[in-house]
């Protein structure tokens, strides 16, 4: 007896009770469990009050027949087999029976019960089998959900990952289309996630050199198994072309043919550089003009001590003649030349920013002219200047050196924009009255009269983008060694720091013209014009002065100047000699007038010992150094009066003068 199927519950519905039983008595012997019923209906209600495992039934019955009892338990139990039993006679309702659900068929009378017993063992090792495979199904079906389940966790895992990396990351397809982007790629390019991901190539985002460094790394890894990453600095477009600096790495996702790429966004790094770099040179070029300005410093020094006699000796010549004469006017021009002369050491102080801010009401019309004589001899011939200057203008309160940078920081970036094709450099200044129009275009400005001065040049001109930047400190378009970024920074900072406005205008191809409206200063200050008749010589009421200085020759020229006013002049071209004659001898002078720059004993110092031994005694100070010297230094040592060489006699005789009324 097989106990494979021992205890299985087989329900036999037949309306002959012979057949029943003869059923019943075979398959119990084979460990079965046999239920009976004579007819459809009765076989339903035992099939629902007991747990069956085969429905064997008989298709001809009264009252309800086997197609709707096969009908009925199929609908409730669709996987219970089910075996029909039929005469030869109805092979047509055996074949409906097939079709509506039946497991298997025998054909009465049952001559060999063996058969019987295949076809159940049959039916219920197939409904075992399916059963397993059902379990199974399951199983797998629950492995499947687990696994989906990790897979989506991974995943997720991975999206959070790739999004929260801290760098800008895409995955590529072998074709270089972008698939997975992450939101810092976005932020990066300035594009959304839907406009990039299988839409947008590794090629829309770099340069050609970019997408060549991919393509040799695709390369060279394609056949490798396990490939390094690769890693270097690539530039990126942004959805406005604007370029960022990045580090690339680069990495071949090992099973699949995609390329991970991370990005780790460098440019305030690179910007940070490159600040760095402006400040090493700023600092060079601060330290090259402290240099220029200590040299600057010594050669005013000694170029004013050569001057002075120069000034002092035509005073003193035009001073003892008529006006009317040769030798007169021969001296005035020496005086002129030596005032100018005394004007470039002022210049050469003044850019190389050893001098202070100095304004003062001025007429702009002579520092332009000037600065003209200057960029005729430095510009090529090629070049045109047109000189539409009015020299009728009025005052300006500036600082004359600052007016000339401004002119020739305009002019010279006028002539680099012509330097090729040459062209024409206008210069123009004029006097006008802003009307309610111009105030659109000057918002700072009021109704008032103002300098108009106009740089113009018929060069390449400006484009849009780079107006919008032009007055930016360390902006330049021009080559390495051609411009520093500060000339028109350094323009519109003067301009702005006069309560004026600066703007400029240009073409492409025609050319550029920078305006600048500077205030009229109504003050009525002025500088005087000396007529002949005030260089008389003009007695003094008679005095001692003790006068030092190491230059030999401005103690001569002072000794002659001051003694031909009327003054007695006790003088030293020594200061430890001066102040030992002072510590005996101070009673007897009125006043003392001290070079500052001298071997020994500086100016500054001798009048702090003179005021040691004489509180009293009033001092003046020279010095062709004038900036190396300040107010709070003069306060300091006593110092009554401050005269800026070269010296005047004429100049010096009125402030000894002033002092001792």
């Amino acid at each position: 007896m097989d106990t494979a199927f021992a205890n299985k519950v087989i329900l036999t519905i037949d309306d002959e009770y012979y057949i029943r039983q003869s059923i019943k008595s075979y398959l119990e012997d084979f460990g079965f469990i046999v239920f009976e019923a004579d007819n459809g209906k009765n076989g339903l209600e035992v099939f629902n009050s007991q747990k069956i495992d085969l429905v064997m039934v008989d298709l001809r019955m009264p009252e309800m027949n086997g197609l709707e009892v096969l009908q009925t338990i199929k609908a409730q139990s669709p996987d219970t087999p089910l075996i029909v039993a039929s005469g030869t006679g109805n092979i047509s309702a055996v074949v409906e029976a097939l079709h509506l659900g039946a497991w298997d068929y025998i054909l009465k009378p049952i001559e060999d019960m063996n058969v019987l017993y295949h076809s159940i063992t049959k039916c219920l090792t197939e409904t075992r089998l399916k059963e397993e495979n059902k379990i199974y199904q399951e199983r797998l079906e629950e492995l499947v959900k687990e696994r989906t389940k990790e897979l989506e966790e991974s995943e997720k895992r991975y999206k959070v990952i790739f999004e929260q990396t801290g760098t800008a990351a895409i995955i590529l397809e072998y074709d270089l289309t972008i698939s997975l982007t992450n939101s810092k790629f976005c932020e990066i390019t300035q594009f959304k996630k839907e406009e990039i991901e299988w839409k947008k190539k590794w090629s829309d985002f770099v340069p050609v050199e970019g997408n060549n460094l991919l393509n040799k790394f695709i390369k060279q890894n394609s056949q490798v198994l396990d490939p390094n990453p690769y890693q270097n600095e690539i530039t990126i477009f942004d959805k406005d072309k604007n370029t960022k600096y990045t580090y690339v790495t680069l990495a071949m996702l090992p099973g699949i043919k995609k390329i991970a790429v991370s990005l780790l966004d460098i440019t305030e790094k690179k910007e940070a550089e490159q600040r760095w770099l402006n400040l090493e040179k700023q600092l060079r070029n601060a330290q090259k003009m402290e240099a220029i300005g200590t040299l600057a410093g010594g050669i005013a020094h000694d170029l004013n001590n050569i001057l002075s006699p120069v000034l002092g000796y035509s005073e003193m010549i035009m001073m003892d003649i008529e006006p009317e004469s040769k030798a007169y006017k021969h001296s005035e021009k020496i005086q002129k030349a030596a005032l100018r002369a005394a004007d470039l050491v002022s210049q050469i102080l003044s850019f190389s920013r050893s001098t202070e801010e100095e304004k003062k009401p001025i007429r702009i019309h002579p520092v332009a002219k000037e600065a003209i004589k200057l960029l005729k001899g430095s510009i090529p011939s090629t070049i045109k200047i047109i000189d539409n200057i009015d020299r009728n203008c009025g005052y300006v309160e500036a600082d004359p050196t600052q007016i000339h940078q401004i002119i020739m920081n305009l002019c010279t970036n006028a002539f680099h924009a012509m330097e090729t094709t040459g062209g024409e450099l206008t210069l123009s200044l004029k006097e006008i009255c802003l009307s309610e129009e111009d105030l659109i275009k000057y918002p700072h400005l009021t109704l008032n009269n103002y300098i108009m001065l106009e740089v113009s040049d018929t060069g390449c001109g400006i484009d849009e983008a780079t107006r919008e930047r032009i007055f930016d400190p360390y902006f330049t378009t021009k080559k390495e060694g051609k411009g520093t970024g500060l000339g028109l920074a350094t323009v519109y900072s003067i301009v702005k720091r006069y309560n004026g406005a600066i703007s400029v205008h240009s073409v492409i191809g025609q050319g550029t013209v920078f305006t600048i409206m500077l205030p009229i200063d109504k003050s009525g200050k002025t500088n005087k014009i000396i007529s002949p008749d005030s260089r008389k010589k003009k007695k003094g009421k008679g005095g001692r002065i003790l006068f030092i200085d190491d230059n030999k020759e401005i103690v001569e020229m002072c000794r002659q100047g001051l003694e031909s006013v009327n003054y007695k002049v006790k003088h030293f071209s020594s200061s430890i000699d001066a102040l030992n004659y002072f510590k005996t001898n101070h009673q007897s002078l009125d006043l003392v007038v001290t070079d500052q720059t001298m071997p020994d004993i500086t100016g500054l110092d001798l009048a702090k010992e003179i005021k040691k031994i004489n509180q009293d005694m009033p001092i003046i100070l020279c010095s062709g150094y004038a900036e190396a010297i300040d107010q709070e230094q003069i306060k300091a040592a006593g110092i009554t009066r401050f005269i800026k060489k070269p010296l005047s006699v004429d100049e010096l005789a009125n402030a000894i003068q002033n002092i001792l009324k």
